[in-house]
């Protein structure tokens, strides 16, 4: 099962990865309400603190996070007992230290990380069966290891650029979403489909080179399965009709073309599996909300003021 749950975790688009660095004091909490197209991370370096979501309190401790993988409405606090009568209670004194980062007046008790992950969920259907929250200890001490080493890599490498930013916090989030599957308390739906590697084998092929022109017959034999049970079952995991998964592949991918290169329209067209330009033009549009050109232009526009932002 875990090759497909691991092709599942892949289904969400990670746009952006927000990295932000507190050093909090003894008594410090916050109410934070649901957010849209958004995933959380808690991660604790020092100390350590409690998060109430969905009637559940969970602790975590130094080299722990709580992952919140819809970002729902919840709270977070030094300890149970702390009370956050006032909505916006936060840990009192604290002054920007550096870009992303507060520290307290006083001496730091605790160290916290909090990441946002900024999604396009919309191939992943499933992101509402999973449990409001996931912590990741120890005890899984490959992967939690990975997770802590790409955390510090996140939010102690300002050197890193823009893409290799992306990237980075895109594996990182989907090992967390892979994890968040795997949780006893996620309601996925029909677990045999889950339990057919040669599906998420044949899947994880398409994947990797969406510009190819796949024929449903032809995966499906590959599997052993009739062309019907493919089809079936590939939905079942995706969520969606395989030709309509890799349509978005190819314009997820196209849209990552245009933001960092400068290839011509055209040529990332035929990068992406279209031989036709308006036609990619037209696919492009009704994904994006704009011509390809357009797309281009805006993403420049944001990194350039951003690249502004952080030089002030």
């Amino acid at each position: 099962m875990s090759a497909a749950l691991d092709e599942m975790a892949r289904s969400v688009v990670v746009r952006e990865a927000e990295v932000m660095r507190f050093g909090l004091g003894d008594r410090w909490g916050k109410r934070r309400p649901a957010q849209r197209a958004l995933a959380r991370v808690y991660a604790a370096i020092d100390g350590g603190g409690w998060v109430d979501v969905a009637r559940r309190r969970l602790a975590f401790g130094p080299g722990e996070l709580v992952f919140l993988p819809r970002a729902d409405e919840h709270a977070i606090r030094d300890r149970p007992s702390t009370s956050l009568a006032h909505p916006e209670a936060v840990c009192v004194g604290m002054r920007a230290v550096g870009e992303g980062a507060l520290e307290t007046m006083a001496a730091p008790e605790t160290r916290l990380v909090i990441v946002d992950l900024h999604l396009d969920a919309a191939g992943a259907p499933w992101l509402a069966l999973l449990p409001p929250a996931v912590r990741v200890t120890g005890e899984t001490p490959g992967l939690a290891r990975w997770l802590r080493e790409t955390l510090a890599l996140l939010a102690g490498a300002p050197e890193l650029s823009p893409a290799l930013r992306r990237a980075v916090g895109e594996a990182w989030a989907h090992a967390l979403f892979a994890s968040a599957l795997r949780d006893p308390e996620a309601a996925l739906p029909r677990l045999e489909a889950l339990r057919d590697e040669p599906i998420a084998a044949a899947i994880a092929r398409v994947r990797a080179s969406p510009e190819r022109t796949w024929e449903l017959a032809d995966l499906a034999r590959q599997a052993g399965l009739s062309r019907s049970a493919f089809a079936a079952r590939a939905t079942a995991l995706l969520g969606e009709p395989l030709g309509h998964h890799v349509r978005r592949l190819r314009l997820e991918r196209a849209a990552v073309l245009l933001r960092e290169t400068t290839l011509p329209v055209k040529r990332v067209a035929a990068r992406v599996g279209y031989d036709s330009e308006p036609a990619f033009a037209r696919a492009f549009a009704r994904a994006h909300g704009v011509s390809p050109a357009a797309y281009r232009l805006a993403r420049r526009r944001e990194d350039g003021e951003r690249a502004v932002g952080h030089a002030g």
